[in-house]
């Protein structure tokens, strides 16, 4: 379809009775006035429009002398799946309505005059209908890529815990090359924790919104792989239930939530000291003796003795290489080099 690069409807009529299709181009001019209307009277110039593909909708009649609207119809949903096709024919019966609807035909008019209408109607739902299955599977595809993109993965599974359904990255979190063995693999399998799993689904089956989990994973290289789950119950028109849901690897997170929360008890801990003794500490973090922290400080060597004392006694340390790690996490404020000589 070409709508959404061109403002300009295109229709093509594929009839070969020009009686028929004179009274068909005529009722789409009162309701697409602006549209282009393009005629396809043999294969030949059925095959040319096909081959270029710049038309938007079309309207053909079952009986050809050259072929049929079923024919028709499977070539332009091969070349064009979105294309709306309609059948507007006097020739045609119950059987190749059905057969039609089959191969994906969008609407079937009996042709006659108080029909004529009736095509108009047609072919406006049509276009509509086309135009949202196009943006709805352009918003999924692109929903689906800035998941990859992200390394989310996107499932179904049945009440049970079983998979029907999973992206690419969701299969990789499973170590499954497609789906029919991911429909092999159990969610309470890849939790690694049946009673995790339990608890997670009586807490969807009680609940309309979605629940979510964080739980480890131990590869078999013996790493951890946190994960965070959110899952909810969905319940389908034909009236089945299954799980939806995502998974997002936050292994990283989690390090950095641990690295954060390190380096704030670490903080705690030097907050702890005077500030003279954090004075001392800066000097002996940067690597100066006593006598440099004492001249810096404009005290004795033997109150930096002491204040070193505290202050390794306060941090339950036993050697400066603990208190240079310490001030290290903690981001500690450090002093520039100075010689020792100094």
């Amino acid at each position: 379809m070409n709508i959404a690069q061109t403002s300009k409807l295109r229709i093509l009529v594929v009839d070969d009775n020009p009686q028929d299709r004179r009274l068909v181009i005529r009722e789409l001019r009162k309701a697409f006035p602006d549209a282009e209307l393009l005629e396809a009277v043999e294969q030949s110039q059925f095959d040319a429009h096909l081959a270029q593909r710049r038309f938007d909708v079309v309207v053909t009649d079952y009986h050809l002398k050259w072929s049929d609207g079923i024919r028709v119809l499977r070539a332009v949903k091969h070349a064009m799946p979105y294309c709306p096709v309609i059948m507007f024919t006097g020739t045609g019966s119950e059987e190749i309505a059905v057969e039609a609807m089959k191969h994906g035909l969008d609407d079937y008019i009996i042709k006659n005059v108080q029909h004529l209408v009736r095509l108009r109607g047609a072919v406006h739902a049509a276009l509509e209908h086309a135009g949202v299955r196009i943006r709805a599977e352009h918003l999924a595809s692109q929903l689906q890529s800035i998941l990859a993109s992200i390394r989310v993965g996107v499932f179904s599974m049945t009440l049970d815990g079983r998979f029907i359904d999973a992206n690419r990255v969701m299969l990789d979190m499973l170590g499954c090359s497609s789906l029919i063995t991911a429909a092999r693999t159990s969610i309470a399998e890849f939790m690694q924790s049946p009673q995790l799993w339990a608890d997670l689904q009586q807490r969807i089956k009680q609940s309309p919104g979605v629940e979510e989990i964080e739980f480890a994973r131990t590869g078999s290289d013996g790493s951890t792989t946190w994960y965070r789950l959110a899952a909810r119950r969905v319940e389908l028109e034909t009236g089945e239930v299954r799980i939806d849901g995502l998974v997002e690897d936050i292994t990283r997170r989690r390090q950095q939530g641990a690295v954060e929360q390190q380096a704030a008890v670490a903080r705690a801990r030097i907050a702890m000291l005077s500030p003279r003794e954090q004075d001392v500490l800066q000097g002996v973090v940067a690597g100066w003796p006593n006598k440099t922290i004492a001249r810096r400080l404009d005290i004795s060597e033997k109150t930096v003795e002491k204040h070193r004392s505290n202050l390794m006694r306060k941090l339950e340390l036993k050697s400066v290489a603990e208190l240079v790690r310490l001030a290290v996490v903690a981001d500690f404020p450090q002093q520039g080099g100075e010689s020792t000589n100094g």
